[in-house]
């Protein structure tokens, strides 16, 4: 056994002669490294699939606020409206003005939460308008009450869905005034969550936040201390770099540090990295049977080589060297595993692709992640058939020979 290609035939004839033990061998590589490859590619995938998710709601946001234990300033009208027109790369931005109160139509009273804001919060995730229109500028400036309501206050409120030119009541800080519904949107989990209340069902709805102001009471000069702006994530930097400048600047807050500024800059990095502890945590939960298969790698060499002692003996005897019986048995070992990592592989990438169209995440193939794995599951087999081939190499001749 001179070569090393021979050292490979020989390993591949003694496997071609003991099949059903080779594949039993195997068998534990193969589940393995198959749940490996599936546990990391669902977590790619589930990772693809939440990023693609997030990026389609298509703005992200940036929230200031001002410290109102450094400043009791608060932004005007005028001032939003200036800090808007100011900052290029932005959708626009909202103030929020939170009413509670309630609303009735034709079908009866129900408790209302009401948010009042500008048209850039047509930016938010889960607004969808589905009748009419959202509310605009002209809304804003002139005052108007109209109001943006959801389906599910729609169908409460009104008893059906289209109801759009309708008006309601509403009734807040001891006043109530009309509003006319100018859009319907798509419910959200919120909507269908506070309407599931039963006798204590609430329904939410957005307008202007100058009517909101005007119509109950409220000084809007003098009550709002923070707004939203509304942005593409491409130009978050951007923004983010010019923000803190404009907002000091037309507030009179320079090196005060009374404006706080919270972009949401690393959301998308830390729940990547939450998917990927938990891809992991899963992942060498996983590879736990890998060591399974190997210490089976492992008794099937040794119960091998415990078969094969007088062949080795008559080896030896003819003048076969130490390393030349320790190659061969090593050989053997990695092969199989070698062998047993492709198939596992292939399962895995099977099982995977089914299970990634079935719950509707992401397929994606790493490369370089099939490469490491097939090295792993080698490696395996040549950590694990080392005991084995020592063992083997080890045996005196004439003690091998002497073996029935």
């Amino acid at each position: 056994m001179g070569t090393f290609g021979e050292y490979i035939k020989s390993a591949l004839a003694s496997i071609r002669n003991n099949k059903g033990r080779s594949f039993l061998t195997m068998l534990g590589i193969i589940i393995g490294i198959s749940a490996v490859i599936t546990v990391l590619i669902i977590g790619d995938g589930m990772k693809a699939t939440v990023n693609s998710e997030m990026d389609s709601i298509g703005a992200t946001t940036i929230s200031v606020s001002l410290d109102d234990t450094k400043t009791d300033k608060t932004f005007t009208r005028e001032q939003i409206d200036q800090i808007e027109s100011s900052i290029s790369r932005i959708f626009g931005i909202s103030p929020t003005v939170n009413v509670f109160g309630s609303v009735k139509g034709r079908k009866g009273s129900y408790d209302v939460y009401v948010s009042g804001g500008k048209p850039a919060a047509e930016n938010s995730s889960g607004v969808t308008i589905v009748h009419g229109r959202y509310y605009g500028d002209s809304d804003v400036d002139d005052a108007k009450n109209v109001l943006v309501i959801s389906q599910t206050m729609s169908n409460l409120v009104f008893g059906y869905e289209e109801a759009v030119g309708n008006t309601v009541e509403l009734t807040a800080n001891d006043l109530t005034q009309e509003f006319t519904v100018i859009g319907i949107r798509e419910d959200t989990p919120m909507d269908m969550a506070y309407s599931s209340f039963g006798d204590e069902a609430m329904v939410l709805a957005e307008g202007p936040y100058t009517s909101v102001c005007e119509s109950f009471n409220f000084d809007v000069d003098n009550m709002i201390t923070g707004f939203t702006m509304y942005l593409d994530n491409e130009d978050k930097q951007a923004v983010l770099a010019q923000t803190r400048a404009v907002v000091e600047n037309i507030m009179g807050l320079r090196g005060e540090n009374a404006v706080k500024i919270s972009s949401g800059a690393g959301f998308d990095q830390t729940t990547n990295a939450i998917l990927d502890i938990i891809t992991s945590v899963v992942a060498i939960i996983a590879a736990i049977s890998l060591l399974v298969g190997g210490i089976g790698v492992m008794n099937i060499m040794t119960v091998s080589v415990t078969e094969r002692t007088r062949e080795i003996g008559i080896r030896k005897s003819l003048g076969a060297r130490t390393s030349s019986i320790l190659t061969q048995f090593l050989a053997e070992a990695a092969i199989l595993t070698f062998v047993g990592g492709i198939i596992g592989i292939i399962f895995g990438l099977t099982v995977s692709f089914i299970i990634c169209k079935v719950v509707g995440f992401s397929f994606t193939v790493n490369p370089a992640l099939v490469a490491i794995v097939v090295a792993i599951s080698t490696a395996i087999g040549l950590f694990f058939g080392i005991y084995p081939a020592k063992r083997a190499a080890d045996l005196d001749p004439i003690e091998a020979l002497r073996t029935e």
